[in-house]
C-alpha cells in the first residue's frame, strides 16, 4: 500500500486538513501515512488529529509518527513537505531588523529580504531531505508546500533529480473569489493562468464562451468590491490582468504601495506585520487543537480545495487530472527563462506531472514578474556557492527594497541579517555564506547574532499595548440569513439596519426581532484573546448568514483615530450612524487586517458593526486608539 509522509507535520491544521483530503479518495483509505516533525508536542497533537480524521472519514489507514527523518523517508512513494525552518523567531528577524532601516512587510515569506532570508535558512533543511529521499525513496516523488516556493523549488530542483512540484493554493482559491464578485460557479469557468508563483495572471476568464474580463472590470466600479481587493484590483486596472495570490501579498511585491506612505497603505488597506498577527494566532489555535486532540469531540470534515490529494490519486490510480504546480519553466513559458520556476496547468496521470504549453506572457506581466526571477536565480547561486555577494545582489533587486533604502543600507541590512540568522558552520541556519567574490565588499560593520528573547520581548509589548485599544464588550444578535453560497452578505439589510437608521446611530438594545419561527434580542458578548467576538460561541454555528454588534464609548474630547479590526468573513463598520468602514472578503480572522482614521466626537460615540459569515468559523475585533492625533 502507498506510504505518504508529511514533512512538518506540526503545522497541525494543514496536516490535518491534507489527511482528510487524501482518505476522502476511497483507493487511499487504507494507506500509509507517516507523520514527522523535530517538535515532539505538535507531532503529538497532529497524529492525534488525524487520527480523528481517519475515524470521521471512516478510513483504516496505517498511522505512523516518528521524529526521525530517515524512520519516516523509508520506503516512501510520497513526501509533503511543510515545514519552516527558524519558527516565530527567525520570522521576527525577518521583519524587525529591515524595520530598523525603515522597511515593513505584510507577509515577507516570498520575495524581498523576508523570502529571500526564509529560503537561505531553508536550504541546509531541503539539501539534506532530498539526500536522504535520494538515497532512501529514490522514486517518490515530492510535494512542497513550504514558502518561499520558487526559491525552495529552486533548491529541491537543482540540487537533486527528484520528481519535485510546488503547490499553492492561490490559484484556485483566487478564481472562486473573483467568481463570487460576478455572482458565476467557479466549476463553469474556462480559465488558463500562468507566471511565477504568487504572481501568476488570468490570462483567459470564460463563462460558456463569454470573456468574464469585463464583467470583472465593471465589478471593480462597486466601492465595496474595489476596496476588498484594492491592490490587485489596481494592478488589474493596470495591467489589464488579475493577479492569483492575495492583496497584502501584491503589496509588498513592487514600490507601488508601501513605499508612497500612510495614505497609499490606508486607501489600499494593506495590513503591515500581518504574518506576525497571523503566527500570534497560530499559537492560540494550537492550544485549542491540542484540547480538541485530547477530549472525546468527534471533528467535522470539509474536503480542502489543496491540490495534494488529487495529485496522489492520479498518480497511484492513473486517472489522469490538472492542477496548477512550480515546476522547472522549460521554455512552457517561452518570455521567462528556461530554469526560472514557473507556475502554470499541469497534467497528472501515472507517469507523473507534466505541464502544458502556455506560450508567451504579455510583456507587462514579464516585467511584473522578472524582478523576482532575477532574485529567484541570485538565492540559489548564493546558496550553492555561498556568495554573499549575491545575496546583496538579490535584495537589490526586489521593487519594494530598491525603493526604501540606498545601495549602502541594502547591504548593511543584508550583512546585519546574516550575523542574526547565523551560518550553519557556526551553528546558525544559513549556509555558508564565506567564498570570495572578486570585487563586492560587504558593509564592513560586525554585527552580533540576535537574541531572540529580546526581539520576542518587544513584539509582546507592542501586542500589550495593542490589546489595551480593543473594545471589549458589546452586545451581538442575530443570526440573519444571507444568500447561500453567494458573498454578499453585507449587502442584506435587516429591520436591524431599518431602526438603526431610524434613531440616528444609536441602537435599542431592548428591541427583539422575528427571524422565522424564532425571536432573537440582544446578548452581551466580551472579547477573548486578540479582541476576538467569537460570534460561533455567542450565536451559533451558523453558514451564509450575517450578525450584529454594537457598543457605546466614551471620548472626552473630539479627536481623531486609528480604528483597527479583524473579522470572519465580511465586516461593515458605522460610526455615529455613518459608514467608515466597510470590507466583503472571505478570511480567518487576524486583527488589524484593516484600518483607517475616524473622527470621534466628545462624549458617547456609538460603534455598529455587522459580520457575515460564508462558511465554519465567524466572529470580530475592533480596537480604538487611545491617544488623541492631529486634526
Amino acid at each position: 500500500m502507498v506510504k505518504i509522509v508529511m514533512v512538518g507535520a506540526g503545522s497541525v491544521v494543514f496536516c490535518k486538513n491534507l489527511t482528510g483530503d487524501i482518505l476522502s479518495h476511497p483507493e487511499l483509505k487504507e494507506a500509509t501515512l507517516c507523520y514527522m516533525d523535530i517538535d515532539r508536542e505538535r507531532l503529538e497533537v497532529a497524529e492525534g488529529l488525524c487520527r480523528k480524521a481517519a475515524r470521521a472519514l471512516e478510513a483504516k489507514p496505517r498511522i505512523q509518527a516518528t521524529c526521525d527523518l530517515r524512520e519516516a523517508l523509508d520506503g516512501a512513494d510520497f513526501v509533503i513537505n511543510m515545514a519552516q525552518v527558524g519558527g516565530f523567531d527567525s520570522t521576527l528577524v525577518d521583519f524587525e531588523i529591515p524595520r530598523k532601516y525603515g522597511l515593513n512587510f505584510t507577509i515577507a515569506d516570498t520575495t524581498g529580504p523576508g523570502g529571500l532570508f526564509r529560503a537561505l535558512r531553508s536550504y541546509p533543511m531541503l539539501t539534506n531531505l532530498c539526500r536522504q529521499m535520494e538515497e532512501l525513496c529514490p522514486c517518490a516523488v515530492l510535494l512542497n508546500y513550504s514558502n518561499p516556493m520558487s526559491m525552495n523549488m529552486q533548491t529541491i530542483t537543482r540540487t537533486s533529480g527528484l520528481r519535485a512540484v510546488g503547490l499553492c493554493h492561490s490559484v484556485q482559491g483566487t478564481l472562486n473569489q473573483i467568481m463570487g464578485y460576478l455572482g458565476v460557479d467557479p466549476k463553469e469557468v474556462a480559465f488558463v493562468c500562468a507566471g511565477i508563483n504568487h504572481m501568476a495572471f488570468y490570462l483567459k476568464l470564460e463563462h460558456q464562451g463569454e470573456d468574464l474580463y469585463p464583467r470583472l472590470f465593471e465589478a471593480m466600479n462597486d466601492p465595496t468590491i474595489y476596496a476588498s481587493n484594492a491592490v490587485r484590483f489596481e494592478l488589474m486596472k493596470r495591467l489589464g490582468y488579475f493577479v492569483t495570490e492575495s492583496s497584502e501579498h501584491n503589496a509588498e511585491y513592487s514600490a507601488y504601495f508601501i513605499p508612497h506612505g500612510q495614505e497609499s497603505i490606508d486607501r489600499h488597506r494593506i495590513p503591515i506585520d500581518e504574518y506576525l498577527r497571523r503566527c500570534d494566532r497560530i499559537v492560540e489555535e494550537f492550544g485549542r487543537l491540542k484540547q480538541l486532540c485530547a477530549g472525546k469531540q468527534a471533528i467535522d470534515f470539509r474536503r480542502s480545495h489543496e491540490y495534494g490529494s488529487t495529485i496522489i490519486h492520479s498518480i497511484v490510480t492513473g486517472k489522469p487530472s490538472v492542477v496548477y504546480g512550480n515546476m522547472p519553466n522549460r521554455g512552457t513559458i517561452s518570455n521567462l527563462p528556461a530554469d526560472a520556476i514557473a507556475e502554470a496547468a499541469t497534467v497528472v496521470d501515472r507517469a507523473g506531472l507534466r505541464f502544458t504549453n502556455v506560450g508567451a506572457l504579455p510583456p507587462q506581466l514579464v516585467g511584473y514578474m522578472q524582478p523576482h526571477v532575477t532574485q529567484q536565480e541570485l538565492f540559489i547561486r548564493a546558496a550553492m556557492e555561498g556568495r554573499r555577494d549575491h545575496v546583496y545582489q538579490a535584495a537589490m533587486f526586489d521593487p519594494l527594497t530598491s525603493a526604501t533604502l540606498s545601495l549602502d543600507q541594502i547591504v548593511e541590512m543584508c550583512d546585519e541579517m546574516i550575523a542574526a540568522h547565523g551560518c550553519a558552520s557556526d551553528g546558525g541556519l544559513l549556509p555558508d555564506l564565506s567564498a570570495k567574490s572578486l570585487h563586492v565588499s560587504g558593509c564592513g560593520r560586525s554585527f552580533e547574532r540576535v537574541e531572540a528573547s529580546k526581539l520576542r520581548s518587544r513584539w509582546s509589548e507592542l501586542q500589550r499595548q495593542s490589546e489595551a485599544e480593543y473594545i471589549r464588550n458589546w452586545h451581538v444578535i442575530g443570526p440573519f440569513a444571507a444568500d447561500r453560497g453567494q458573498c454578499n452578505g453585507l449587502s442584506v439589510r435587516t429591520e436591524i439596519e431599518r431602526d438603526f437608521n431610524r434613531l440616528h446611530g444609536a441602537v435599542d438594545l431592548e428591541m427583539a426581532y422575528q427571524i422565522g419561527q424564532r425571536e432573537v434580542q440582544w446578548k452581551k458578548a466580551t472579547c477573548g484573546g486578540k479582541g476576538y467576538v467569537d460570534l460561533r460561541n455567542a450565536l451559533g454555528a451558523e453558514e451564509w448568514c450575517i450578525a450584529y454588534a454594537y457598543c457605546e464609548f466614551d471620548s472626552p474630547e473630539a479627536r481623531q483615530a486609528r480604528l483597527r479590526c479583524g473579522s470572519d468573513d465580511g465586516i461593515k463598520i458605522w460610526l455615529n450612524g455613518q459608514v467608515v468602514h466597510e470590507n466583503e472578503t472571505g478570511r480567518p480572522y487576524v486583527m488589524d487586517d484593516d484600518a483607517t482614521t475616524i473622527q470621534l466626537k466628545a462624549g458617547t460615540n456609538r460603534i455598529l458593526v455587522k459580520v457575515d459569515n460564508y462558511m465554519c468559523d465567524w466572529g470580530f475585533g475592533v480596537a480604538i486608539s487611545a491617544e488623541s492625533q492631529s486634526q
